[in-house]
């Protein structure tokens, strides 16, 4: 008898997911592949910026990487919607709302192929040109007409925060019984025992981990740093997502003469070593325009680090503003630049913090909630159980 083929679908590259093992989609999907690989052919979709080449299989596991410049590209649809063809999945598991869109049409065209929805990231963020943003509200239209007509086909949607949870329930009011809040388990930061708050360093260290695109914020955080009266040393960690960005970056840091001031990492780095990174900062800020649930924040709670995000998508489901971190608005470098001074001059409030980071994370983001891997482990147990 044929094994069941299940295709798992991601917006980013499976080559270089064995640096990525620890981040918790990575964990929950490697984990799920352990468990089910005698029983299940798995077919994993990623996307790159070489031409589209089939990766080495290995423990009978395809890998695909499809080159893109944009997730929701055409191109992009096209080459997966020949994946789609190609396999014929018996189940997908999709990461990404966009990446559901051709997974939505394909199921219409099948009927017979079933799928499970992660919404990873916020809706609302389009970039800053008109163009990009009719094109965003287009495909989130197409997806919800899509979503709609293939209902019967989607086994669970799965939502990472309350405020996509609501959107999704919105763009698609019949899928809310079966829209579920799921967490991201981090237990390689569980036995983290040091806290990063008094740093005897005359030069305080400001730490950002975060993909180097327009999304992120990072020249509000550029801007914010040149706006604060004293030392410091900001580290921005993060692969180059769009070149032309970094480009500008730079050329910020060099007009305001921040240069011994801020570094970029920016070549990939092994997930398990990010905790050095927390646990020597002073704080950590995720300036960013728009968010699901940032698995960054997660790490650096979990480290005990005293944060400042932005006040979009999931981080208020991560921080209780003013008892475990402080939220601030986005786009706003002034804002910002005081919060950082307030906090870097504060080491009582940063201690409060630190202290308050796991147990405000656990009342109030992993209660209640589903774990990522217990959910595709449900779903894949009702199709072995359906076949």
């Amino acid at each position: 008898m044929k094994k069941p083929t299940v295709m798992i679908i991601k917006s980013s590259p499976w080559k270089s997911a064995p640096l990525l093992r620890s981040h918790p989609e990575y964990s929950a999907i490697f984990n799920l592949i352990q468990r089910h690989k005698s029983k299940i052919s798995f077919v994993l979709v990623g996307t790159s910026t070489v031409p589209t080449s089939t990766i080495s299989p290995q423990n009978n596991v395809i890998a695909w990487d499809i080159q893109t410049g944009n997730v929701g590209s055409l191109t992009y649809y096209i080459d997966l919607m020949k994946l789609l063809f190609k396999y014929k999945p018996h189940l997908v598991i999709v990461l990404g709302g966009l990446n559901a869109l051709p997974v939505a049409i394909y199921s219409v065209l099948s009927w017979k192929c079933n799928y499970v929805c992660l919404f990873a990231g916020d809706f609302g963020y389009y970039g800053r040109r008109i163009t990009g943003r009719l094109l965003f509200d287009l495909a989130v239209k197409a997806l919800a007409i899509f979503l709609q007509l293939s209902q019967r086909r989607i086994v669970t949607v799965l939502a990472v925060s309350k405020s996509v949870q609501k959107k999704v329930e919105k763009a698609v009011p019949a899928l809310r019984e079966r829209t579920r809040l799921v967490s991201y388990p981090l237990s390689k930061f569980y036995s983290t025992q040091e806290q990063a708050v008094s740093k005897s360093s005359k030069e305080p260290m400001i730490l950002t981990v975060a993909g180097i695109q327009p999304v992120k914020g990072l020249d509000t955080l550029v801007e914010a740093v040149s706006l604060i009266r004293r030392k410091l040393k900001v580290l921005v960690i993060g692969s180059i997502r769009d070149s032309t960005y970094m480009d500008q970056l730079k050329e910020m840091v060099k007009e305001l003469n921040l240069k011994n001031e801020i570094t970029f990492i920016t070549n990939t780095i092994d997930n398990s070593v990010l905790p050095s990174y927390y646990k020597s900062a002073t704080l950590f800020v995720l300036p960013s325009r728009s968010e699901g649930c940032p698995v960054v924040l997660l790490e650096a709670l979990h480290c005990g680090v005293p944060v400042i995000a932005t006040s979009v998508g999931g981080n208020p489901d991560l921080i209780e503003d003013g008892v475990n971190g402080i939220l601030v608005k986005p786009n706003e470098p002034s804002e910002l630049a005081n919060t950082i001074s307030l906090l870097l001059e504060n080491n009582t409030m940063r201690k409060k913090f630190a202290k308050n980071a796991r147990r405000i994370l656990f009342d109030r983001y992993y209660k209640g909630r589903i774990t990522l891997e217990d959910a595709f482990c449900q779903s894949v147990t009702h199709l072995l159980v359906s076949a």
